[in-house]
């Protein structure tokens, strides 16, 4: 039997996100243990960019749930 799946395209963002800062984590420990200062302090602020949601979408949220 041939089953179609149609994933959501929000969840797959999400999972892929993770991923991403799966990823980055192991990359600035990595960099750490190596001793590469730079590339710490980069890592750690595209980590953060990933992490932290801006304004606007806090904003859209809580209007949307009143």
């Amino acid at each position: 039997m041939n089953k179609f799946f149609n994933p959501d395209p929000l969840e797959f963002e999400k999972l892929e996100k993770e991923r991403v800062i799966n990823e980055l984590e192991k990359a600035i420990q990595k960099a750490e243990i190596e001793g590469r200062i730079e590339e710490v302090g980069k890592l750690k602020k595209e980590l953060k960019d990933l992490t932290h949601e801006s304004f606007w979408e806090k904003f859209i949220k809580g209007s949307i749930m009143y």
